[in-house]
């Protein structure tokens, strides 16, 4: 009987480690940190310096006014929209880097190419998307695009990393579902997807794994 259980316990521990081989296991939780508050420093930048405090609103994209002022707006925005993703995404990978090596595993893999092809793709039909919607003047639901793909690429990424992230890509996706319906709070909704959520999984993740 001793035999038996110990052969089920070696079989399960075998699996566990083809498991791990076939999946991303560098995604470190110091690299959600990182996001957020990148992603909340941002979110301030486009509020008070952007948006002027809040003075400036979407109202005049949906009049379908076109002048300088909004024109400057959504120029603003989508410049600190994007210089925010770089920084993101380059935390998360210098991050996820040095846990590899602390760690003494590979970091660029055929997992990690998976990861980064499922979230890259996703990622770059959501910002065409957004880009669409700007162009036809419907910003106030770029947010809650963004923050809907953003959701669905960490879902098709969960399969070869961590599944954990998979709660954070459902919270995502529900967010931008609560910001398609209140539209005048899509800033709110982008600050607490991409920012306190993204710090809160992250240092979760800190604590279970890293640490």
């Amino acid at each position: 009987m001793k035999e038996k259980e110990a052969s089920i316990q070696d079989i399960k521990a075998i699996r566990k480690m083809m498991e791990d081989s076939s999946k991303f296991l560098s995604l470190s939780g110091l690299s959600g940190v990182a996001a957020g508050v990148v992603a909340i420093i941002g979110a301030a930048l486009a509020y008070w310096f952007v948006l002027d405090g809040g003075t400036n609103t979407y109202d005049e994209y949906m009049n379908g006014l076109k002048n300088a002022d909004t024109n400057q707006i959504r120029f603003g925005l989508m410049l600190l929209a994007a210089v925010v993703f770089v920084l993101a995404v380059s935390l998360a990978w210098l991050f996820s880097w040095r846990k590899s090596r602390k760690s003494s595993l590979p970091f660029w893999t055929a997992s990690t190419r998976k990861v980064a092809w499922n979230l890259c793709f996703v990622l770059f039909i959501g910002g065409v998307f957004s880009l669409i919607l700007i162009y036809h003047e419907n910003i106030r639901l770029v947010a809650s695009v963004m923050l809907i793909f953003y959701g669905l690429a960490l879902l098709m990424a969960s399969r070869y990393t961590l599944r954990d992230i998979q709660y954070l890509g459902y919270t995502e996706i529900g967010l931008g579902l609560l910001a398609g319906v209140f539209l005048n709070y899509g800033l709110v909704f982008w600050t607490l997807g991409f920012g306190v959520f993204h710090i809160v999984y992250g240092v979760s993740m800190y604590l279970k794994y890293d640490r």
